[in-house]
């Protein structure tokens, strides 16, 4: 459509022209001593625009000849450029395909260029750190100055000294990249595992929850990373009960439902002499969510007079709700073997052997309570009876 239309404007012009030529009987005369000069009008017009049309192609062809050497070396700059991103190609493409020898090589290659040494630098560095030179990793890492590429080279470098087991190392990196406002979900990752190595577990409790509000970390992990933490805060804080409480009321409602995280707390309570705030922890767990594991660490909680009494109360409270469940006969008749109710613990730890369901670890541990038992009504005959079944069952598993 536009050629037609240039086409209908050409030739509009041509019959102006025309029109303008076959009408126009004008003179021109140039004359400068001796000489003198006597043309048309239509002639001299039709010189005119020839010189200028001429003079306006030699300027423009004097103009390219000028511009040859500009245009030679920018050709020349665009083929290095070309040649340094194949390079940069190559060397990507190595990195994934795991051959980092050539990865470094390309990578070297492409540096020549400066439009993209940083970029190579950062392939040749993670190349490098594969191979494991880290001299020659961190000499790399040295070329990227660019205050643009500047995060890029310290999230490379965390990640690469927590690769090359450097958790202090890796840390001093995230903290300068915090100091430049960066929270990348990656970064805490980096920062998550360091400070397992290290440690660090009130730091590493932090970071999962905030991993874990960000949707950052796969349910089963962010459960197992919380609950080791919680564990080693326990193990640290087990003669301060205060730490302990403080920490159990700071952790967030769905942690406090992780039977694993319950029982860590409860069995840092029984261990620091509180085994009354064990039982309530564990009581109202079980009664929001039931999970059986629970009740190892319950029985452990016994308690004499009221308590006791109240604890009974629970397992045959849960008795009723969950029949079929012999951890709860285990750990009533721990509970009843602890407050000599020698009649009620009995019956309850031989429920368990003679119950298919329960666990041969189980029944073992219900062999070895009721062996402690026949020991203290001074029966020494049915006691190594037990002993001998409960040795059977652990060399069975």
């Amino acid at each position: 459509m536009r050629g037609a239309l240039w086409l209908a404007f050409l030739f509009a012009v041509a019959v102006v022209v025309g029109l303008f030529a076959n009408s126009n009987a004008g003179h021109v005369i140039v004359y400068f001593p001796p000489y003198r000069i006597d043309t048309s009008l239509n002639l001299f017009l039709g010189a005119g625009v020839a010189i200028f049309i001429a003079s306006l192609l030699a300027w423009r062809t004097f103009a390219a000849i000028l511009d040859l050497p500009k245009q030679a070396a920018a050709y020349r700059r665009k083929q290095r450029e070309a040649r340094a991103m194949s390079y940069l190609t190559e060397a990507v493409e190595d990195i994934f395909a795991g051959r980092f020898a050539k990865a470094l090589k390309a990578a070297e290659a492409a540096s020549a260029n400066s439009a993209v040494l940083e970029t190579a630098a950062l392939l040749a560095a993670r190349a490098a750190h594969r191979l494991g030179e880290i001299a020659v990793r961190d000499r790399w890492l040295d070329r990227v100055t660019s205050a643009q590429r500047q995060q890029a080279r310290l999230v490379a470098a965390a990640d690469m000294q927590m690769e090359s087991n450097d958790p202090d190392g890796a840390l001093q990196t995230i903290e300068q990249l915090q100091q430049g406002g960066a929270r990348q979900i990656f970064v805490q990752r980096i920062a998550l595992r360091a400070n397992q190595q290290l440690k660090r577990w009130e730091e590493v409790l932090r970071l999962a929850h905030s991993l874990i509000k960000r949707d950052a970390l796969h349910p089963v992990l962010a459960k197992k990373t919380v609950q080791e933490a919680v564990g080693h805060l326990v193990d640290e804080k087990a003669n301060d009960q205060d730490a302990l409480l403080r920490i159990w009321k700071n952790l967030p409602k769905e942690d406090r439902k992780i039977s694993g995280i319950v029982a860590v707390i409860a069995k840092g309570f029984v261990a620091g002499g509180k085994p009354e705030v064990a039982r309530e922890l564990i009581e109202e767990s079980l009664d929001s969510d039931w999970d059986p594991t629970l009740l190892n660490v319950y029985s452990e909680c016994a308690l004499e007079g009221t308590g006791a009494i109240q604890m009974i109360q629970a397992l045959e409270k849960w008795q009723l709700q969950h029949p079929m469940e012999p951890a709860i006969y285990l750990a009533l008749g721990k509970v009843c073997l602890t407050q000599q109710l020698w009649g009620k613990a009995k019956s309850s730890l031989e429920s368990v052997t003679r119950d298919s369901r329960a666990k041969s670890n189980m029944k073992a541990l219900a062999h070895m309570h009721l062996a402690q038992l026949h020991e203290s009504l001074q029966e020494p005959e049915k006691a190594a009876e037990q002993y001998r079944l409960a040795a059977h069952l652990y060399s069975s598993q």
